[in-house]
This record gives C-alpha cells, sequence and structure tokens, in this order.
C-alpha cells in the first residue's frame, strides 16, 4: 500500500485528494473520506464491517439450523430458507453492486417461477444441509456460511458459501471442502482480473488484504505507528478509515467526534492526549463489537427518508434517526425502500421514454396535418374557378391552357388568370374544379377532426407524463403502465401463467380541510376519472388547474354548502398536485360536480366543464405543509 502526495488522475477526468491506493494485477481499491471506489466506480458503503458484524452476531441463531429451501428472486440476489424446530429463520443475500447486503428477514420477495441456473446449482448441493457456522473474517466486510450435507458419494462433507459486499465488486460465492470455486453469482474471468478469476474449478482467493489493523486486536503502540506519521493536513477521520478494519466513513467521523474534535479536523489539531481519546473510541468500538452491544439506526434525511445504517449512533450527523432493536430489520427496512425507490425510478424513466417516443410522434402528425389543412383552405379557391368559368364558358376554347377574366367575387373586379386542362372542354374544365372543391371541402371537414383528436392525444400524453412526474409510489407507476398498456401505447407484458390477482380499486389522496371535509385527489388519470366520475356527486365540488396537466380535486360536500376556506385549501391541492407545482398565481377552476363531464370515446382523465369560476393559488411548501400533514389513506 502507498501514499501519494499527489492528486490522482482517472480516464473519466476524476480527481482526487492524496489517498491510499492498493493496486494489484488490474485491482484499483481506493479508500477515502465518504466513499469507496473500486475499479473507478462510486459507491456508498451504507453497509460497512461494524454493521456486518452486527448482522453476523444476530445470524448465529442460524447455527444447527437446516436449509430447506433456496431461491433467487432477483438477479443478484439469494433467499435462503433455514429452520429450526418451530422457527423458520429467512436469510437474504445479495451481490447486487448497488445494495450488496446479508441480513435475516421478516418478508422475503416472492418465489420466482423458474429459478436461475446459480440457483438451481445452490439447491443441489446446500438444500437439506445443516448450518455449521457463520463467520465474519477480522471485521472485513465477508461472510462465510459453512454447511455441512451430504455429497454425491453419500458421504458429508462441508460447503462454504461466502458473500462478499464490495461495491461493484460484490458477490456470492460456493466453494467445496477443498476451497474451490463451485460457481458465483457474478462470474469473473481472466479479462476481468488476472489476478482473482472467479469462475467454476478456479481456486478461491480471498480479496487483497488492505493491511488494516483489527480494533478486536489493537494495541497503543500499533495505533501510534499508524497515526503518528501521518501528514499533518490529514483527516483524522480517513486516517481512521484508511487503518482499521471495518470501519466507515461514517463511523470513522463519529470516532473522531466522540473523542472531542470536529469530524473533519485534521491531524495536526491532535496532540498526544488527544491521539489517546482517538485510540480509546477505536477500542471501545472494539469491545462493543466483541460484547454485541450494538445500537441499530436508520438514519433519516430532511423528508424522513431513510438515508443510511449505522450499528451505532451516529452523534456528529446531528440528524433524525430511528432506532430498531435488530440490525437485521433496520437493513431490511433500509434495503425495502431504497430498492422501492430503485424500481420506482427505473419504471418512471422507462415509461417517460415510452411517453416522449408517442409525444414526438404526435408532434410530427400535427406538423403534417397543419400542412394538409392549409392546403384544404384552398378549396374556396376551386370554388370561384368553377363558378367564373362557368359564367365565361363562351369564352373558352378546348385547347386552351389559361384564361383571364375578372373576378366578380372580387369588390375591386380585378382579374385574375385561371389554369386550364387543355385536354379537356370548357364545361370539362369547370366540372374539375368543382370535383376539387367537392375532395378539398371533406379533406378539410375531416382533417380538422382529426387534427383536433391529435390535439386531445397531445394533451392526454402531457397529462400522462404529468402524473408520473408526480407519481409518489410504485403502484401510481404501475397503475399509469397498465394505463398506457390499455390505451394501446405500449404492448402488454406476458405474465407467468398463475392465479389472477384481484385488481384493487383506485386509491386516491384524501386530505382532511380544516372545516372537517374531505378532499380527494387522483394520482393518475384512472384514479381522476374514479375520483370525479365514482366518488363525485352532483353537489361536490370539482377542482383543477387550468389549462395545466394535473389531478382531479374532489370536495365531498356531504349536502351542505362549502366554505370558502376548504374551496381554497383544495386549489392549494389541485395545483401541488399538477406541472405548476412550483408556479406563482397558479389559476384552478372550480365548479360543482353536475357541471362536469366526460366526452363520448375520451381517453382517461379527459372532460369538459362549464359553469366554473377561478382562483388563483400559490402552492409554495410552508403554504401547503400544514395540509399535507393532514393526509389520510383510510375510506370514508
Amino acid at each position: 500500500m502507498v501514499q501519494t502526495d499527489t492528486l490522482l488522475y482517472f480516464g473519466n477526468g476524476l480527481r482526487l485528494p492524496p489517498i491510499f491506493v492498493l493496486y494489484l494485477e488490474g485491482i484499483l481499491a481506493v479508500s477515502f473520506a465518504d466513499h469507496e471506489i473500486y475499479g473507478g466506480c462510486v459507491s456508498s458503503m451504507a453497509f460497512d464491517g461494524i454493521v456486518l458484524a452486527a448482522v453476523t452476531a444476530e445470524m448465529q441463531q442460524l447455527v444447527h439450523s437446516r436449509v430447506f429451501k433456496i431461491y433467487q428472486p432477483d438477479r443478484g440476489e439469494i433467499i435462503l430458507h433455514c429452520r429450526q424446530p418451530g422457527v423458520s429463520l429467512p436469510v437474504v443475500l445479495s451481490g447486487d453492486p448497488q445494495n450488496a447486503r446479508v441480513h435475516l428477514a421478516l418478508t422475503v420477495p416472492e418465489n420466482p417461477l423458474s429459478p436461475p441456473s446459480f440457483c438451481m446449482l445452490l439447491r443441489k448441493y446446500l438444500e437439506g444441509g445443516r448450518i455449521v457456522s457463520v463467520i465474519q473474517p477480522d471485521l472485513e466486510r465477508i461472510l462465510e456460511i459453512k454447511i455441512e450435507n451430504t455429497a454425491e458419494s453419500g458421504e458429508l462433507t462441508h460447503y462454504r458459501l461466502t458473500v462478499e459486499i464490495m461495491g461493484r465488486h460484490s458477490n456470492i460465492i460456493l466453494l467445496d471442502s477443498s476451497d474451490t470455486i463451485l460457481d458465483a453469482i457474478n462470474r469473473v474471468d481472466s479479462r476481468v482480473n488476472r489476478y482473482r478469476e472467479i469462475i467454476p474449478g478456479a481456486k478461491y482467493i480471498p480479496p487483497p488484504d488492505q493491511a488494516k489493523l483489527s480494533p478486536l486486536r489493537l494495541s497503543w503502540q500499533s495505533f501510534l505507528n499508524r497515526l503518528a506519521p501521518a501528514s499533518p493536513q490529514a483527516r483524522l477521520s480517513r486516517l481512521v478509515l484508511d487503518n482499521f478494519a471495518g470501519i466507515g466513513p461514517r463511523t470513522a467521523k463519529e470516532l473522531v467526534y466522540q473523542a472531542g474534535y470536529s469530524p473533519d479536523a485534521l491531524r495536526e489539531e491532535a496532540n498526544d492526549e488527544g491521539l489517546q481519546a482517538l485510540y480509546d473510541q477505536v477500542v471501545a468500538l472494539g469491545k462493543r463489537v466483541e460484547q454485541n452491544a450494538f445500537a441499530p439506526r436508520l438514519l433519516l434525511d430532511g423528508n424522513a427518508q431513510p438515508e443510511d445504517i449505522s450499528a451505532i449512533p451516529l452523534d456528529h450527523l446531528r440528524q433524525p434517526a430511528q432506532a430498531f432493536a435488530s440490525m437485521s430489520l433496520t437493513a431490511e427496512t433500509y434495503f425495502k425502500q431504497k430498492l422501492a425507490r430503485q424500481k420506482m425510478a427505473n419504471w418512471q424513466h422507462s415509461l417517460s421514454r415510452v411517453i416522449d417516443g408517442h409525444q414526438r410522434r404526435v408532434t410530427r402528425k400535427l406538423r403534417a396535418q397543419k400542412t394538409a389543412l392549409a392546403e384544404a383552405e384552398s378549396a374556396d379557391t376551386y370554388r370561384v374557378f368553377g363558378e367564373l368559368l362557368t359564367a365565361n364558358l363562351y369564352r373558352v376554347e378546348k385547347g386552351m391552357e389559361a384564361i383571364t377574366v375578372t373576378n366578380f367575387y372580387d369588390p375591386d373586379q380585378r382579374e385574375i388568370s385561371i389554369p386550364l386542362d387543355p385536354r379537356l372542354s370548357p364545361s370539362g374544365n369547370a366540372q374539375a374544379y368543382f370535383r376539387r372543391y367537392n375532395k378539398a371541402k371533406k379533406t378539410k371537414v375531416a382533417g380538422l377532426y382529426q387534427y383536433q383528436r391529435t390535439l386531445e392525444e397531445e394533451k392526454y400524453l402531457d397529462q400522462v407524463q404529468a402524473t408520473l412526474d408526480l407519481a409518489t409510489d410504485l403502484s401510481d407507476i404501475l397503475e399509469i403502465k397498465g394505463e398506457l398498456v390499455q390505451e394501446g401505447y405500449m404492448p402488454a407484458t406476458r405474465e407467468p401463467r398463475r392465479k389472477r390477482p384481484v385488481t384493487p380499486k383506485p386509491e386516491p389522496l384524501r386530505f382532511r380541510s380544516q372545516d372537517g371535509l374531505w378532499i380527494l385527489v387522483g394520482r393518475n388519470n384512472r384514479q381522476n376519472d374514479y375520483v370525479t366520475f365514482r366518488l363525485g356527486r352532483s353537489e361536490d365540488m370539482w377542482l383543477h388547474v387550468k389549462d395545466i396537466p394535473g389531478s382531479h380535486v374532489i370536495i365531498k360536500g356531504q349536502g351542505n354548502p362549502i366554505p370558502k376556506q376548504t374551496v381554497e385549501e383544495a386549489a392549494l391541492l389541485a395545483a401541488y398536485y399538477s406541472k405548476a407545482r412550483t408556479g406563482q398565481n397558479v389559476p384552478v377552476d372550480y365548479a360543482f360536480r353536475q357541471h362536469v363531464r366526460k366526452p363520448k370515446g375520451a381517453k382517461p382523465g379527459m372532460v369538459i366543464y362549464d359553469h366554473h369560476n377561478t382562483l388563483f393559488v400559490s402552492p409554495h411548501l410552508e403554504i401547503i405543509k400544514p395540509l399535507l400533514e393532514q393526509q389520510n389513506y383510510s375510506s370514508q
């Protein structure tokens, strides 16, 4: 391991400050204050060695249990169902580059009908086996599950299932008793890594040793040997991160903070007493691990959304955190929501591409239709030519290519030149213009109809995109997907044959106004129709932003006059759940539900209305936040 005093330059233009760099046969591992880089890929380390130590302690209850079922619900994820008398213990193992983890689970995904090949291999060697040990070597982000089972020869043998939590290089590897790789969920051959192949038949080589000291066996002298010679400008937290095993970036800053320094303090700020205080904190962390004295935390961001996990309190962050009794439950809660957000983002991106493709198609279609309509506008010219020729037939002779006549439709009675077909008779030329007039007139009528329909489609696609942008959870996204499939904008996906699920009723957002009335807000076009025409009654109030894509809003009046305050609150919600969310003085139309109608054949969410008034609101977050806090998903 070499410390560099210069900036590192990567091929993609990334520059990093002085850091510790380990380079072994094509493997680049870079450690710095907030992230780790493996081969140029930056990933946050929510699952550090201390978190894994907490999980490993909880997983000791797996020892002597039987592996009775294995399945692979996702590309990088394995579920082990372990069982002891009267107890079922599901375990999640993930080698996903962005979400690598391992923990006991309360809920697990559905078992797919067709197991991948790696899952079949695990079933072959591990199902029915007994777990002998669950070990985390030296606080590394590696978990080894040793399983005893009967081999094909009939003899008892041991297999080792190794989970490596290493960012983009995360993996799940099955080894036999001689440490030969049987297979891995992510194979790595010599084209990717000459130093460490992970393919069937290869000898297992552990990840490169980063030469870190273990907090479990740390002496004052070894601590001092690492930190005393460090550069005065080096951050204390990074020195802890780079020199002691199992410690992630935020844990390192917490140790510095608990030692009495700023989390970003430099080495030059720490005297001998300061180093002693920092040493005491690292040793105390080691004792906490030895005693299984963990305090699992789910860190929350400013919107109360899960941001990270920790096995100990992180007081230096000064941000809200939720305490859990179990590290596994903490990890499950965090990754469940993180994966849901990722899945939602992926669906949003995918559906946005579908919508964008159709929007571009509609734009081209509108351009062509405008051109056709402009050509059809010449219909009156053909009629005038026909009538002027009829009035001047005596002057027209067959074989003429044009004739100039007085245009009696012109107030100034100016002359006009009329092109002629020399092959036609005088009356034939007049009739030809009348035929072109009738055709152009029909084209104009049909063209206007098609142009109007295309404008409505453009408006509809804008509305779908707006609801997609405002979607708050995966169920919203999947409803929009279903709508696009139903409307023919994307093909239906083939699902494996299984029991047909019951289609749930749309569940709009529900709010209580200060006057105690229900305000219902549709989250997509299907819900908009449901809110307006199924839940709304004629005496209820309907609201929608004027000429802007957004949600349908209904105030349940319960047969009584609706207070002005409630109308204003509903207008704020209509503006907030629209494309004008960040706007000022947003116009919101409101009318009684009886004045809102759905045209025959109209697409979901498309309505017409009259007898309405307009209210102008500015849906600033500080204004609407108290109202959003009144959200309630329960039925009326």
